[in-house]
């Protein structure tokens, strides 16, 4: 499993959409803000069958996706991921949890929906958080010279 800096694990831990991004037949990137939850070296997503995006993943196994800290857009995070699994059983509840942690109301007009939990691993993660961290003290800035 990829070692993730705590710097990163701690920005997952934020509630904030991610965006994930797949690609169509012809090759176009399609990009949809979902909402998810990092647990256990996973991201744990939320959608429903017939989904266009979650009909690519299943395709291609593979989806990229990023975090922008809606407070601070200099804080990013991209992540390369592969498809662990797709499943219906506990989707309603998984995503009982997500309008807990997205402070949502419930979905009852989503009943007639199939539910489908996402996991995806990530397999590369590149993030200015970790740059910034590495980088510390190493600009001059206007104020320092």
């Amino acid at each position: 499993m990829l070692e993730i800096s705590q710097a990163n694990v701690d920005f997952f831990a934020e509630v904030m959409p991610i965006v994930i991004g797949t690609k169509r037949r012809n090759g176009v990137v399609k990009m949809d803000p979902v909402w998810y939850k990092y647990r256990d070296g996973h991201f744990w997503l939320n959608t429903f069958r017939g989904a266009r995006w979650l009909e690519h993943l299943e395709r291609d196994q593979q989806a990229s996706l990023l975090l922008i800290d809606p407070k601070d857009m200099t804080r990013t995070v991209h992540i390369e991921a592969r498809l662990v699994g797709t499943t219906t059983e506990g989707a309603q509840e998984h995503l009982s949890e997500l309008d807990e942690r997205y402070q949502m109301g419930a979905h009852e007009h989503l009943e007639d929906q199939v539910r489908v939990k996402v996991q995806l691993e990530p397999l590369n993660v590149r993030s200015t958080l970790d740059w910034l961290a590495e980088n510390a003290g190493k600009w001059n800035t206007s104020a320092d010279q």
